[in-house]
């Protein structure tokens, strides 16, 4: 049974990912999860058929993704499916869940997340990199943004332009447009 997008619009115990995570791999299903951690860090898992294929935080460590899993307490997360990758397996699935669960509370019991719609990633890099920068200033709603800024269009700065006028928060979207037009700066808007 493949599952359809599912989020979490506010953190939730990091019990709930392992819910996710551990439907994701027994059900060996294909798709792509976002993470937000409780300490503003972005974490992108591909799956294809439940096994992990990829993983990518802002530094480009894997460790330090792992790390950032593991030391949280809460997270916010969307799961959407993806096209299958060929991408051969980044880690056995099982030593990825015992590594981000240090203190093995992962089988704490809860009820399943929402039901919404959302898109995958693109292979885009322009449109990848832009949903890594909005994402640490957006959360998880970054993903739709994102693709709603670049449907038909391939203006960098009306990318930013429209993402930031998403960012309810003055500071965050001030933030969010330095951080997007100092990283895309070799660029001609």
């Amino acid at each position: 049974m493949a599952t359809s997008a599912m989020a979490q619009s506010q953190f939730v115990p990091k019990a709930k990912l392992f819910e996710q995570l551990n439907a994701i791999i027994g059900n060996h299903e294909t798709g792509l999860l976002t993470i937000l951690t409780d300490s503003n860090r972005s974490i992108f898992l591909r799956f294809s058929q439940g096994k992990l294929t990829r993983l990518h935080c802002r530094s480009g460590e894997a460790g330090e993704a792992i790390q950032m899993l593991a030391e949280s307490a809460a997270v916010k997360y969307t799961y959407a499916s993806a096209p299958e990758d060929s991408e051969p397996e980044f880690m056995p699935a099982d030593s990825f869940l015992q590594l981000i669960d240090p203190g093995g509370d992962g089988g704490a019991s809860g009820h399943a997340a929402p039901v919404v719609s959302s898109a995958g990633m693109s292979a885009d890099p322009i449109k990848a990199q832009m949903l890594e920068i909005a994402t640490e200033y957006m959360g998880v709603v970054a993903d739709m943004i994102v693709d709603e800024a670049f449907d038909g269009n391939s203006d960098v700065g009306k990318a930013i332009d429209y993402i930031g006028n998403a960012i309810p928060d003055a500071n965050q979207s001030k933030a969010f447009r330095k951080a997007a037009l100092e990283h895309f700066s070799s660029i001609d808007f």
